[in-house]
């Protein structure tokens, strides 16, 4: 439920079939987008090796051992310790990628839609005349290292989502000042407000004030700061009820601030849903705490539906 996994769904939407001819590797599959994607958009089965190497260590390890796969689960089980005892950054990718099967097909265009592995992925395991990186992020709060340059060296070309985007990379990878491109994520505003209309049970109070944050539950997006503002709030004597809407790594440690702030009926940990809109649509306020963005989709979508919002600078 990622805005670049979002944005990425809506580029395939505003594609035009009869000119191009799309496939779409993920390395992981079934995720809630996965059925938003044009049905002319052919889909390529990830393999577990790939899986594995590239994702969520607990999930796929010993699925990697039973097929018979040792040194690959050693490599990836020493990538997460590296980092875990080391504060400097690593590279990890030359850890994984040799035991990553290479695509056979050729292709025209390549592109990695994600900074990190993804791109990676498309500079060493892919066949294609022309290879694009995607940089959805301000990347001087990522701390590269100077392999991780070597490969962003070897683009043909670099798209990203805004000026703050493009100067922060820049800033790191002068090299690629002449190849680096803005191309703004795209938002289909009839997607968004058909499914704002989607009819949902809503049991919010109707004398509070509903403010609604979408994202994941993790630093980058302040969730704990929007946690401890609306502790402010209602010490102050506010009628809010804040809702939100994502999951992430500090669910745990949110919910334990908000139990003890006694927050339960102000600040609601909703999870996730593959439709915000009707929420967002029916908040007062739309609320953006994070603490760094390359560019928020949500904002967009806010924008859409004509609400009010607040963010962070």
């Amino acid at each position: 439920m990622g805005g670049a996994e979002k944005s990425l769904v809506s580029l395939l939407k505003a594609l035009d079939p009869s000119r191009v001819n799309v496939d779409l590797f993920l390395f992981e599959t079934g995720g809630v987008l996965q059925s938003e994607v044009p049905s002319w958009v052919n889909i390529l089965e990830v393999d577990l090796v790939t899986r594995g190497m590239t994702l969520e260590l607990r999930n796929y390890l010993g699925d990697v051992i039973k097929a018979g796969h040792i040194g690959a689960a050693m490599s990836r089980v020493w990538m997460t310790v590296r980092s875990r005892i080391s504060t400097k950054p690593k590279f990890s990718w030359s850890l994984v990628e040799k035991y990553i099967p290479k695509l056979s097909k050729h292709y025209d265009v390549a592109i990695g839609y994600l900074e990190g592995f993804t791109d990676f992925f498309v500079l060493d395991n892919v066949n294609a005349e022309k290879k694009i990186g995607w940089i959805h992020i301000d990347m001087t709060k990522h701390h590269p290292t100077a392999e991780e340059a070597q490969y962003y060296a070897r683009f043909d070309a670099i798209a990203t989502i805004s000026e703050i985007c493009r100067d922060a990379f820049v800033e790191l990878f002068p090299m690629t000042k002449d190849r680096i491109h803005i191309l703004e994520n795209i938002v289909l505003p009839e997607d968004v407000e058909n499914k704002a209309k989607e009819k949902v049970q809503f049991d919010w109070a109707e004398d509070k004030t509903h403010l609604v944050t979408v994202g994941r539950l993790d630093y980058q997006k302040g969730i704990d700061i929007a946690a401890s503002v609306c502790r402010i709030l209602v010490e102050r004597g506010c009628n809010v009820c804040w809702h939100v809407y994502g999951k992430g790594v500090m669910h745990n440690q949110i919910a334990q601030y908000i139990k003890e702030s006694a927050l339960q009926q102000s600040f609601i940990l909703e999870g996730m849903t593959p439709n915000p809109y009707p929420y967002m649509k029916q908040a007062d306020l739309i609320v953006q705490t994070s603490r760094w963005e390359g560019k928020s989709i949500v904002l967009d979508e806010a924008k859409i539906l004509g609400k009010a919002i607040v963010v962070t600078d």
